[in-house]
């Protein structure tokens, strides 16, 4: 004969499910094993209960809901009754200040092709390479002025 029940036929007990028949023998001898599908059946049932409980009342949860929203609706008619104005203003004065802006004309005393000659700045690139105090624009081997290289530069 067996000691206990194993964990399926426990499981089988609880659920009110069909035994083999020497596991219903045992299980009617056996006050241990009794007690304990007594005692599983008694968690299952109580954690039922409390899930059954916690269910929430969808009918008065939608009902506050909808109030929430209505209350909501009022503020924000009277929110969106200054707003959009004053919105449509801002939009009105950014647009013409940007008009404004592009099609201003330049003023008539700047001189609109005013040109640098341009052997005043190619003098002046000269002086400042020719300079042998600014570091990293001396001549690396002073003997190489005159030579020409292979592709034709000097």
């Amino acid at each position: 004969m067996k000691t206990h029940l194993d964990d399926h036929e426990m499981t089988t007990a609880m659920s009110g499910l069909e035994l083999e028949p020497a596991a219903e023998e045992h299980l009617a001898s056996c006050l241990s094993c009794r007690q304990q599908v007594s005692s599983m059946r008694e968690l299952i049932d109580a954690r039922r209960q409390s899930l059954e409980a916690g269910v929430p009342n969808w009918d008065q949860q939608r009902q506050e809901v909808l109030l929430r929203l209505s209350s909501a609706s009022t503020a924000g008619e009277r929110y969106r009754r200054w707003v959009r104005p004053l919105l449509a203003i801002a939009a009105i004065l950014v647009a013409a200040i940007g008009l404004r802006v592009l099609w201003t004309p330049p003023p008539a005393d700047r001189a609109t092709n005013a040109e640098i000659p341009v052997e005043q700045i190619l003098a002046e690139v000269d002086a400042v390479l020719a300079d042998d105090s600014i570091p990293g624009f001396e001549l690396i081997e002073p003997g190489l002025d005159d030579a020409v290289f292979e592709n034709g530069t000097s």
